[in-house]
């Protein structure tokens, strides 16, 4: 596929390179569809060799197609003119595996906003994705510099470069014309194309893992003798969980360990082989790595501590082995990571837990070694039945996402649960969330705040929004949230031996009124409605009343759950009596969860019993624990009611005019943002169908008279200090300004009570009778754009009674937003007040949604106050902030997370 023409119309273009303006945001690492890992980069001149071997390496069909002539090789003119582009109207990418080239994207501009672009990917590396990525990459760098329209001429016999187009999900127009295939298509992206990629992530990601979780041959290097080392820890396990593959050992100072024999060097080991666990110090991993990728490993795990240290030679090191593992195409688990087991038919224990927990439906994932073995600990303390467990150490490369992506294909995984202490990319994790939700349950122990306290080793960006805006992005995206690993695990349990109530009606029964008691005031607590309570069950020698008691309230098909509280009158068998009803339960369909009250002797027995037997249900030691597991099995089940219908773009938004003004408007460079004039806000809300009251800044009386003239009365008088201008105590409003004379009076008396501030003053068409709200939305490093909802007035701020959400904004995102805050009360008619126009306000948050997801340069738009009247919304007063926006964790462009996708590493930094 060639292009016909080579150089662009815009901005006028030398064709030499600019070395101060490289843009390293382009580089990243990439994911094929094999799952293993490239590094994709803008062109640089010193690549002419490499292309050139590139292009003679390439099939004389496979040239043919590129440049509609046979050309075995680069002339030194093309060679030049391929590698020196601007960045800006010729752009090129190459994606490299080890030094060489594998794949080259390029567009030129043809126009002012039209590009023509072109591929070639090597013969060995067709049909995996790199034709699709590089499509993508190229259209987030044209989009920057105003393109918004792609060309490409494409012989017909080319049909995967025309499949390149047409599956991309972009709406392609193609013509044929002298015996090419002109293909036509805009880049902005659609709700198709944007589900197309997460699809292919989704497939790329999962394969990825599957490689790793599921290897045919494992490599241990730095065994000892030594029984406590890491590396012959993991040896032992993998001996003991009964693992069917093929185990190498590389150890230097033993032949033989463990019925293993050992080889002193990794290149003596005969690959290719799908895994190997580096124990050895930091410093020797990096060298480790080099050598197993000569003998074709494909996956590392690394469970060495020490990368985390907060030594700068330290984080660089991690920043090194990551760009290093992905150089040579491989994934890498760590480093610190305590590793990852598998139960069931084909078993493996790839980690430094001692043995395999009991085989079951759950799938549990962490980070830290400690937190991980907290994990296990718990999970062996109530026999949960696990499937897989992956601990992911300092997440450099793997994270938790390309846990769930795998998960996300399993039939054998019921439930999942997540103890996180950072997270990389919140944003995508709460998409892959939404969607995973609507299968199974997912259970996440959340870090303490987002990116501002992440852990040594941990690569994230710090949040600018409060813990509680992503607790809501949580719950927004269907998962059940967490209080600690103990809490985490009661829920994953519950869940993993009896999967999720049918519904969220709540039966409670206990054998005395004290204990029915708690139970109630538990249930209270955690606004639980109860739909039967039996309190009447006597305490009595025989525990078979408690069971028939439970027999009748489940037989009824009132209840979805029951919580029943057992007194042990510590007689009788109570694991007979659990086992019964546990059999009732399954039969009547309904989830039971059971405290019951004991002496410890029996509590040991019982709490051996469910241990052992995944039939039986979750036992607690109060009510208050039971209640607790009781209402993340609740939250579970409300999941299904997560949004997922994406919004519908008002028709009368004006896209390329709103990114011009904002192009335009940007500093010069990255640095501090540039707050908007009134008149810029007014024209970019115009831009997205929102229209602000009429507004004039005057200095004097003569100019606020002649403004008042223009818009109308009645009016309202505002100071523009940022401080002044809501506050009416303070004197910096006047309302209700009714004839010239009332105007010219207040602006009069306004100007001497401010004499301590010389700002200009505002005036304003007055807004109708409502109720004032304010919606913003935040450009956040972390979570990307953010938007959120409150009720004017000083009990939002003084009790942070605010509603967070990420667009895109569908309809019944809007709906938990306007409902959220406590104080929206006074937007639902409640206790006499007038029913306001909610679908109005509707209207306008899905449109600053849209204005959200469209515009990364917008770092913070405020309107304030917004007046939701009887008949439709007024916009008085608005603010706006633009800055250069650093690349979002998830965009329209498919990228490898973690330090390995720093742009200032690799060829330019290592």
């Amino acid at each position: 596929m060639a292009p016909r023409r080579d150089a662009g119309t815009g901005r006028r273009s030398t064709g030499a390179p600019d070395p101060a303006h490289y843009p390293a945001h382009w580089e990243a690492d990439i994911a094929l569809r094999d799952g293993t890992a490239a590094h994709l980069r803008p062109i640089l001149p010193t690549d002419a060799d490499a292309l050139q071997r590139f292009h003679q390496a390439q099939s004389e069909q496979s040239r043919y197609l590129r440049f509609f002539a046979a050309m075995p090789r680069l002339s030194p003119r093309d060679l030049d003119r391929f590698t020196r582009v601007d960045h800006h109207d010729r752009v090129a990418f190459v994606v490299l595996h080890e030094d060489d080239i594998i794949a080259v994207g390029r567009y030129d501009r043809i126009g002012g906003r039209e590009a023509e672009v072109a591929f070639n990917v090597a013969d060995s590396q067709q049909g995996q994705g790199l034709a699709s990525i590089l499509l993508e990459h190229l259209a987030a760098a044209a989009r920057e510099h105003g393109i918004d329209t792609f060309t490409a001429e494409v012989l017909p016999q080319n049909q995967k470069m025309i499949g390149v187009f047409t599956d991309a999900g972009f709406d392609v127009r193609r013509t044929f014309d002298d015996g090419v295939v002109q293909v036509v298509f805009r880049i902005d992206p659609t709700a198709r194309s944007l589900a197309v990629m997460a699809e292919r992530e989704r497939r790329v990601e999962a394969r990825a893992m599957e490689r790793m979780l599921h290897p045919s041959s494992v490599l241990v290097v730095g065994i000892s003798s030594r029984a406590d080392s890491a590396g012959r820890r993991i040896l032992d396990a993998l001996d003991r969980s009964g693992y069917d593959g093929v185990v190498h050992v590389v150890a230097r100072e033993d032949f033989e360990i463990a019925g293993h024999p050992t080889r002193a060097r990794i290149a003596d080991v005969p690959g290719p082989i799908d895994v190997a666990v580096i124990a050895l110090r930091p410093e020797a991993c990096l060298e480790a790595v080099d050598d197993c990728a000569r003998i074709g490993v494909r996956c590392v795990v690394i469970p060495t501590e020490g990368f985390s240290d907060s030594a700068v030679t330290r984080a660089d090191l991690q920043r090194r082995l990551v760009a290093r593992v992905r150089r040579h195409g491989m994934r890498l688990l760590g480093p610190g990571a305590l590793g990852y087991l598998r139960t069931g038919e084909h078993p493996i224990n790839a980690s430094l837990s001692p043995r395999l927990p009991r085989a079951g439906r759950a799938a549990l994932a962490a980070q830290s070694s400690a937190l991980a073995a907290m994990l296990l600990a718990a999970t062996d303390r109530r026999g949960t039945g696990v499937h897989e467990f992956v601990a992911a150490g300092n997440r450099a490369d793997v994270s938790l996402n390309d846990c769930l992506q795998h998960w996300d294909e399993s039939e054998d995984v019921g439930v999942i649960g997540l103890a996180l202490e950072s997270m990389g990319n919140p944003r995508k994790f709460t998409r892959i969330a939404r969607r995973l939700t609507r299968t199974r349950p997912v259970v996440v122990l959340r870090p303490p705040g987002v990116g501002s306290q992440a852990p040594p080793g941990h690569d994230v960006r710090a949040s600018v929004l409060p813990r509680r805006a992503l607790d809501q992005v949580l719950s927004a995206a269907g998962v059940v949230r967490a209080d600690n690993v103990d809490h985490l695990m009661d829920l994953v349990d519950a869940l993993e031996r009896q999967g999720v109530p049918l519904g969220a009606r709540v039966g409670l029964l206990s054998n005395t009124a004290a204990l029915g008691e708690a139970l109630r005031g538990a249930a209270d607590r955690h606004r639980i409605r109860v739909s039967a309570d039996n309190r009447s069950v006597p305490l009595a020698e025989d525990p078979r009343l408690v069971q028939r008691a439970f027999t009748s309230m489940a037989g009824l098909g009132g209840v979805d759950l029951v919580v029943a509280a057992v007194l042990d009158p510590l007689t009788g068998d109570l694991v007979s009596m659990l086992r019964a009803m546990a059999t009732v339960a399954r039969g009547s369909e309904v989830a039971l969860v059971v405290c019951l009250v004991t002496d410890r002797d029996r509590w040991l027995a019982v709490e051996e019993a469910v241990r052992a037997d995944g039939t039986l249900p979750p036992v607690h030691t109060s009510p208050a624990a039971a209640m607790r597991a009781a209402a993340g099995l609740l939250a579970a089940a409300r999941r299904s009611a997560v949004d997922d219908a994406p919004p519908e773009r008002p028709a009368d938004i004006d896209v390329e005019a709103a990114r011009t003004m904002v192009r335009e408007l940007l500093p010069e460079r990255p640095g501090a943002p540039r707050a908007l004039s009134g008149q810029q806000v007014r024209d970019l809300l115009a831009a997205y169908g929102i229209g602000a009251l009429p507004t004039a800044e005057v200095h004097d009386v003569d100019q606020a008279l002649q403004a008042a003239g223009r818009i109308g009365y009645p009016l309202a008088l505002k100071s523009t200090d940022p401080v002044l201008r809501h506050r009416t105590d303070l004197g910096g409003v006047r309302l209700d300004i009714a004839d010239p004379a009332q105007l010219a009076h207040a602006f009069t008396r306004m100007r001497a009570e401010l004499s301590y501030s010389d700002a200009p003053l505002e005036l304003q068409r007055m807004a109708p009778p409502g109720v004032p709200v304010v919606i913003r939305s935040t450009e956040d490093p972390a979570l990307g754009p953010v938007v959120s909802f409150s009720v004017a007035g000083d009990a939002t701020d003084l009790l942070d009674d605010i509603a967070y959400a990420i667009p895109p904004l569908g309809p019944q995102v809007v709906e938990r937003l306007m409902s959220s805050p406590a104080t929206a009360a006074k937007l639902r008619g409640d206790r006499g007040m007038p029913h306001v126009d909610r679908a109005a306000l509707a209207d306008l948050l899905a449109r600053v949604g849209v204005i959200a997801e469209d515009l990364p340069e917008l770092r913070r738009l405020e309107l304030y106050p917004v007046v939701v009247g009887l008949d439709g919304v007024k916009v008085v007063g608005a603010s706006a902030e633009v800055a250069h926006a650093p690349n979002r964790t998830d965009g329209t462009r498919r990228i490898l997370s973690g330090p390995g996708s720093d742009p200032l590493r690799g060829r330019l930094g290592e």
